[in-house]
Protein backbone atom coordinates (compact mmCIF):
# COMPACT_ATOMS: atom_id res chain seq x y z
CA UNK A 1 0.00 0.00 0.00
CA UNK A 2 1.36 3.41 -0.98
CA UNK A 3 0.41 6.35 1.22
CA UNK A 4 0.71 10.08 0.94
CA UNK A 5 -0.78 13.40 1.93
CA UNK A 6 -2.49 15.82 -0.45
CA UNK A 7 -2.06 19.47 0.55
CA UNK A 8 -4.81 21.95 -0.33
CA UNK A 9 -4.13 25.68 -0.88
CA UNK A 10 -6.27 26.59 2.17
CA UNK A 11 -3.96 24.59 4.49
CA UNK A 12 -6.18 21.52 4.80
CA UNK A 13 -4.62 18.12 4.17
CA UNK A 14 -5.99 14.74 3.21
CA UNK A 15 -4.30 11.35 3.53
CA UNK A 16 -4.60 8.99 0.58
CA UNK A 17 -3.79 5.35 -0.07
CA UNK A 18 -3.03 3.68 -3.37
CA UNK A 19 -3.16 -0.07 -3.74
CA UNK A 20 -0.50 -0.89 -6.38
CA UNK A 21 -1.94 -4.38 -6.89
CA UNK A 22 -4.37 -4.04 -9.73
CA UNK A 23 -7.71 -5.78 -9.90
CA UNK A 24 -8.01 -7.66 -13.20
CA UNK A 25 -11.30 -8.15 -14.99
CA UNK A 26 -10.62 -10.03 -18.23
CA UNK A 27 -8.30 -7.60 -20.10
CA UNK A 28 -9.17 -4.59 -17.95
CA UNK A 29 -7.29 -3.50 -14.82
CA UNK A 30 -8.11 -1.06 -12.03
CA UNK A 31 -6.30 0.46 -9.07
CA UNK A 32 -8.03 1.30 -5.79
CA UNK A 33 -7.51 4.88 -4.61
CA UNK A 34 -8.85 5.56 -1.11
CA UNK A 35 -8.99 8.36 1.44
CA UNK A 36 -10.30 8.33 5.01
CA UNK A 37 -13.35 10.45 5.79
CA UNK A 38 -13.61 9.78 9.53
CA UNK A 39 -14.56 7.27 12.22
CA UNK A 40 -17.43 4.87 11.52
CA UNK A 41 -18.66 4.89 15.10
CA UNK A 42 -21.92 6.75 14.36
CA UNK A 43 -24.28 4.81 12.05
CA UNK A 44 -26.02 8.04 11.04
CA UNK A 45 -22.73 9.50 9.76
CA UNK A 46 -21.95 6.29 7.86
CA UNK A 47 -25.38 6.47 6.23
CA UNK A 48 -24.97 10.18 5.48
CA UNK A 49 -21.59 9.49 3.84
CA UNK A 50 -23.19 6.82 1.64
CA UNK A 51 -26.02 9.15 0.65
CA UNK A 52 -23.67 12.05 -0.13
CA UNK A 53 -21.42 9.87 -2.27
CA UNK A 54 -24.50 8.57 -4.08
CA UNK A 55 -24.69 11.98 -5.74
CA UNK A 56 -21.17 11.71 -7.17
CA UNK A 57 -20.55 10.34 -10.64
CA UNK A 58 -17.97 7.94 -9.23
CA UNK A 59 -16.71 6.51 -5.99
CA UNK A 60 -18.21 4.65 -3.11
CA UNK A 61 -18.03 4.38 0.65
CA UNK A 62 -16.47 1.40 2.37
CA UNK A 63 -16.07 0.81 6.10
CA UNK A 64 -12.77 -0.74 7.07
CA UNK A 65 -11.05 -0.99 10.45
CA UNK A 66 -13.68 1.27 12.00
CA UNK A 67 -13.24 4.06 9.44
CA UNK A 68 -15.44 5.58 6.74
CA UNK A 69 -13.35 5.49 3.57
CA UNK A 70 -14.01 6.93 0.13
CA UNK A 71 -12.84 4.62 -2.65
CA UNK A 72 -12.35 5.35 -6.35
CA UNK A 73 -11.53 2.57 -8.80
CA UNK A 74 -9.29 3.96 -11.52
CA UNK A 75 -8.26 2.26 -14.80
CA UNK A 76 -4.61 1.18 -14.85
CA UNK A 77 -4.31 2.27 -18.48
CA UNK A 78 -4.46 5.99 -17.67
CA UNK A 79 -1.32 8.11 -18.15
CA UNK A 80 0.57 9.01 -14.94
CA UNK A 81 -0.58 12.66 -14.97
CA UNK A 82 -4.23 11.54 -15.18
CA UNK A 83 -3.69 9.01 -12.37
CA UNK A 84 -2.30 11.83 -10.21
CA UNK A 85 -5.37 13.93 -11.05
CA UNK A 86 -7.48 11.05 -9.71
CA UNK A 87 -5.52 11.20 -6.44
CA UNK A 88 -6.51 14.86 -6.21
CA UNK A 89 -10.12 14.01 -7.02
CA UNK A 90 -10.46 11.34 -4.30
CA UNK A 91 -8.75 13.62 -1.76
CA UNK A 92 -10.95 16.60 -2.67
CA UNK A 93 -14.13 14.52 -2.38
CA UNK A 94 -13.04 12.86 0.90
CA UNK A 95 -12.04 16.21 2.40
CA UNK A 96 -15.43 17.69 1.50
CA UNK A 97 -17.14 14.73 3.17
CA UNK A 98 -14.95 15.10 6.24
CA UNK A 99 -15.81 18.84 6.49
CA UNK A 100 -19.52 18.14 6.03
CA UNK A 101 -19.79 15.21 8.43
CA UNK A 102 -17.14 15.97 11.06
CA UNK A 103 -16.18 19.62 10.64
CA UNK A 104 -12.50 19.02 11.34
CA UNK A 105 -9.34 18.22 9.42
CA UNK A 106 -8.09 15.00 11.01
CA UNK A 107 -7.19 13.03 7.90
Amino acid sequence: MLTGTFNFPDGRTQAFFLDPDEDQYFDYGEYDFTSVVGPATDPQKVRAACELVGGLKRGGIIVKQGLIILKFEVPTSLPDRVLMAQVGAVCFAADNLEKTLFGGDNW
